[in-house]
């Protein structure tokens, strides 16, 4: 195989290329992933004095990776998805003749231990149930109480919360319309993750109706976003940015704002994290993914079937028993119990608690 001869090219420029080689195809919140862990990488090559792409070697990238690991607070699986964008990037650099054929195979991966591979923090249903009961009483139908129900009944990622324009709910039918708006080179629309694959009709209980209809007489803004649509969930300014829901979420997730309890034994008057902007440093306070988490564990304790909620939720069945099924064994041997005895005439039980006999039936 002929070596080809490599072209000089400076970090920085090789970053600049790459992410506007990667305008089209890359959405705005996956450019902003990547260029913060590759302006990272490109930072430490001016620390360590390489100017030119063509220098980096495979034993550069173990330098870095070193580094990376030793310099920052990053877990094995967050450390795992930088340097896999680093690989990506290199791929780059290798085709424009940047760097040495096949020195993205050199990036050197960690081995991410199985419990890290799932974050395994769900809030309890007494949590949840508390934190319902205190917004239908005191903060009903709020722009925060109604996102609340809306993941726990549904399971629904932050961003397709965020999505919703007014005209999706569809209160006659009970359905909420998911719809992928793209987005521009230059502008952040409204995509769902998984883009138009990630489309669909969500049916909604009458409770949640009477939540959203309420929210929208009573508490929505009329007002539109910058590109004049009428989105659901509102701000007094237009659409609530990503930060702006997940700051409700930490802020009415604090057990001492729906409790006026402390399990962490602090006194309310000198715990900062009872000034909202601060509520994310209650230990106890969590963002939407949590919620999601405890809403898909809760359908399928409910009898939900797997491939009809990988459809409600957007998951393939495979990633949500890895990432979002944390049942313990027991609570899943019961739930496939009580599928069978409503499923199967032997497993059906007698008052008695023994299994029905056929031929005493008849």
């Amino acid at each position: 195989m002929v070596r080809r001869e490599l072209e000089p090219l400076a970090p920085q420029d090789a970053l600049d290329w790459y992410l506007e080689h990667r305008l089209d195809d890359l959405r705005t919140a996956t450019r902003r992933k990547h260029s913060s862990a590759l302006g990272t990488f490109v930072d430490w090559t001016d620390e360590a004095s390489i100017d030119n792409m063509n220098d980096v070697s495979g034993r550069t990238l173990m330098e870095f990776k070193t580094w990376r690991k030793n310099n920052t607070e990053l877990n094995t699986l967050s450390l795992n998805g930088n340097l896999a964008i680093l690989r990506v990037f290199l791929q780059f650099c290798e085709d424009i003749d940047a760097v040495h054929a096949d020195l993205s195979e050199r990036v050197p991966l960690p081995n991410v231990p199985p419990d890290e591979e799932v974050n395994e923090f769900v809030p309890d249903s007494e949590e949840v149930e508390g934190i319902q009961s205190y917004f239908r009483r005191f903060e009903y139908a709020s722009r925060a109480h109604v996102e609340f129900e809306l993941i726990a009944e549904i399971g629904l990622r932050m961003g397709a919360v965020r999505a919703i324009d007014l005209d999706d709910f569809d209160p006659e039918n009970r359905v909420i319309h998911l719809r992928h708006r793209s987005e521009g080179r230059e502008e952040y629309g409204t995509p769902l993750k998984n883009g138009s694959d990630g489309e669909r009709i969500i049916n909604i209980s009458d409770g949640l109706r009477t939540f959203i209809d309420d929210y929208v007489e009573y508490t929505r803004h009329e007002v539109v976003d910058r590109y004049g649509r009428e989105p659901l969930f509102t701000t007094s300014s237009g659409r609530p940015s990503t930060t702006t829901i997940r700051r409700d979420f930490y802020k009415m997730t604090r057990p001492c704002g729906y409790s006026n309890d402390c399990p962490h034994d602090r006194e309310l008057s000198d715990c900062d994290a009872t000034q909202n902007s601060s509520a994310a440093k209650c230990p106890s306070s969590f963002s939407t993914h949590p919620m999601r988490k405890w809403s898909i564990m809760h359908q399928l304790d409910e009898g939900v079937p797997k491939e009809l909620l990988s459809d409600r939720v957007d998951v393939s069945v495979p990633v949500l028993d890895k990432h979002y099924d944390q049942r313990t064994e027991e609570r899943k041997s019961r739930r496939r119990r009580e599928a069978l005895e409503a499923n199967l005439t032997q497993y059906a039980m007698t008052d008695g608690g023994s299994p029905v006999n056929e031929d005493t039936k008849k």
